[in-house]
C-alpha cells in the first residue's frame, strides 16, 4: 500500500511537471521579451493621449490587447519560421523546432490569441481593431511569410507593425489631448528605431542568419558597411525625434525635446564608437542600449504631455 502511494505521488508529480513545462512552452513561443516594449509603447501612448483623464480600466485593456496581439503575431511568425529556427543556434531550442509544440497547434494558438486581441481592440474602438489587424498582417504576412527569406527590406517593410501599438493606444482614448498627427509621429519613432535595433542584433548573430540563408543586411553586405548603414539609420532616427522642435503644432515641448535630444546624443556617440571599431561584441552593446533609449523617450513624451495639460 505504501509503495502504491509513493508511485501515485510520483506519477502526479510528473504529470504536474509536464503541465508546467507545457505552460512554459506556450508562454515562450510568444517571445515575451519582444512583446514587453510594444506593450509599453501602447500603454504610454494611451496615457499621453488621455492625459490626466487616463482610465486604469482602459489602460489595462490596451495593454492586454496589445500583449495578446503581439503574442499571436509572434507565434504565427514562429510557425512560418519553424524550418529556419531549426538551423539557427540562437533559435533551435525554441518550442516548435524542438517538437515540444506541434506546428499546427502553434498556428491555432497564435490565431486564437490574435482573435481575442482583435475583439478587445474592437471594444476599445473599431479603429483600434483595424490597427491591430494591420499590425498582425504586416508582421506575419509581409515580414515573416513574404520578405524575411527574400529581401533585406524585410525589417523596413515589416516595421510598420511597430507603429500600430502606438495608434491603438491613441484611439483607445475617449478624448485625446494630443492630435492624430502627434500620434502618428510617435508611432514612426518606433518605425525608425527598428532597423538600428534589429540590424545590431543581426551583426551579433550574422553566422546564424547566413546558415539559415536569411538576407538580413549584415548577411548581404560586409560587416563594416552594415555598421555604416546602422549609423546612418540612427542619425535619421535622432533627427526625426527632434522634428517637434521645428513643428510646434505637434505640441511636444521642452521636456520631450530635452529627453530626446540627450538620449539622441548618446545614441549617436555609441554608433560613432561602433563605426570606429565594428565588431559583433560592440554591435551587441548597441542593441542592448537601444531598448532603454526608446523606453525613456516614451517616458519623456508622457511627462511632457502631463506637464502641459490639465
Amino acid at each position: 500500500m505504501l509503495e502504491e502511494r509513493k508511485f501515485l505521488t510520483k506519477t502526479d508529480s510528473l504529470g504536474e511537471s509536464a503541465k508546467q513545462s507545457a505552460i512554459r512552452d506556450y508562454y515562450n513561443v510568444t517571445k515575451p521579451n519582444v512583446i514587453t516594449l510594444l506593450v509599453f509603447t501602447a500603454a504610454t501612448s494611451y496615457i499621453a493621449s488621455a492625459g490626466w483623464h487616463t482610465s486604469i480600466v482602459q489602460l489595462v485593456l490596451v495593454s492586454v490587447a496589445v500583449w495578446l496581439g503581439s503574442a499571436g503575431a509572434n507565434t504565427v511568425g514562429s510557425y512560418f519560421d519553424r524550418d529556419i529556427d531549426r538551423v539557427m543556434k540562437r533559435t533551435r531550442s525554441r518550442p516548435i523546432p524542438t517538437g515540444r509544440i506541434a506546428a499546427k497547434n502553434a498556428l491555432q494558438y497564435g490565431l486564437v490569441l490574435f482573435a481575442t486581441s482583435a475583439l478587445i481592440a474592437y471594444y476599445l474602438n473599431p479603429i483600434c481593431a483595424v490597427a491591430m489587424i494591420a499590425g498582425f498582417l504586416d508582421y506575419t504576412i509581409v515580414y515573416s511569410f513574404a520578405l524575411k527569406r527574400r529581401s533585406w527590406l524585410n525589417i523596413i517593410l515589416g516595421g510598420f507593425s511597430g507603429v500600430m501599438p502606438v495608434l491603438i493606444g491613441y484611439f483607445a482614448a475617449d478624448h485625446p489631448v494630443i492630435s492624430v498627427e502627434t500620434a502618428i509621429f510617435l508611432g514612426f519613432l518606433v518605425f525608425f528605431w527598428i532597423p538600428e535595433h534589429i540590424w545590431s542584433l543581426a551583426i551579433r548573430f550574422r553566422q546564424d542568419y547566413t546558415d539559415a540563408r536569411i538576407p538580413m543586411l549584415p548577411v548581404v553586405i560586409s560587416e563594416r558597411r552594415s555598421v555604416q548603414v546602422i549609423a546612418i539609420t540612427t542619425i535619421i532616427m535622432v533627427f526625426y525625434s527632434l522634428i517637434p522642435a521645428v513643428f510646434p503644432q505637434l505640441d511636444l515641448h521642452l521636456v520631450y525635446l530635452g529627453v530626446a535630444g540627450g538620449l539622441g546624443a548618446i545614441m549617436l556617440a555609441i554608433n560613432v564608437w561602433l563605426l570606429k571599431d565594428p565588431s559583433p561584441a560592440k554591435a551587441w552593446t548597441v542593441f542592448k542600449i537601444s531598448s532603454p533609449y526608446l523606453f525613456f523617450v516614451f517616458i519623456g513624451i508622457v511627462v511632457d504631455v502631463l506637464v502641459h495639460t490639465h
